[in-house]
């Protein structure tokens, strides 16, 4: 039988709120991820920033050629002075991604950004594919660069864009690039609040005692102790 509303710890004498409020915190390993889960959103908005800067700057006559022709001729397009970060860009981001991608799919281990996922890892493994495949379903194009792509229904990467479009693929994918990393991060947090004791008062038997008496976690862990 629960305790009522409001009941005290036998032992302690706190309630749940008290004893939530002394021990509540969160572990230093979940602070740690929510750290590294604000620093992926932060790069993450300035990369979303910095390629709406490329788009907006692209001269409109240049906007509708074919993006893989213009990145492969950055000679003839002089005057599109940030080709080089763009090309950078597509490699660190979306040629990161396709990696991820095509080794996840072959059951092999991966890294994105700061993180490793071990290919036994399934759990982690799947958090990513279901980004993945979902946001392939969005666009229909290949997120590992066409290998395994449907070539009747299913492009290859940047195959058949212009360059507007291209450099708006290059923002969504990038953005993919980041959400891997907030998907394994919060996989990384789920797991260290389960390592957190639960905060409760139940009805419970104490040694000696004939009837049983409301208490908390801590306490009740600490009598199971002795």
């Amino acid at each position: 039988m629960a305790p009522r509303d409001g009941v005290r710890c036998w032992i302690c004498g706190r309630t749940v709120e008290e004893v939530q409020q002394l021990i509540g915190n969160p572990a230093a390993e979940v602070t740690d991820v929510d750290r590294s889960m604000a620093k992926v959103v932060d790069a993450r908005t300035r990369f979303a920033k910095t390629v709406s800067d490329w788009w907006e700057g692209v001269p409109e006559q240049f906007k509708n050629m074919d993006f893989n022709f213009v990145m492969g001729n950055p000679t003839q397009f002089k005057s599109i002075r940030f080709l080089d970060d763009v090309q950078q860009a597509r490699k660190s981001h979306v040629e990161a991604v396709w990696e991820v991608v095509g080794r996840g799919r072959e059951g092999k281990d991966f890294t994105i950004g700061d993180m490793k996922v071990d290919a036994n890892d399934e759990r982690r493994r799947q958090a990513v594919m279901r980004e993945v495949e979902d946001f392939e379903r969005r666009t229909g194009r290949a997120l590992d660069g066409g290998k395994q792509a449907d070539e009747a229904s299913r492009p290859k990467g940047f195959d058949g864009l212009k360059l507007g479009e291209g450099l708006r693929y290059l923002r969504d994918v990038g953005a993919v690039y980041y959400t891997l990393q907030q998907r394994l991060l919060e996989v990384d947090k789920e797991d260290e609040r389960k390592k957190m004791p639960t905060i409760g008062i139940g009805m419970a038997k104490v040694k000696s005692f004939p009837k049983p008496v409301p208490l908390c976690t801590v306490c009740e862990g600490l009598i199971k102790g002795l």
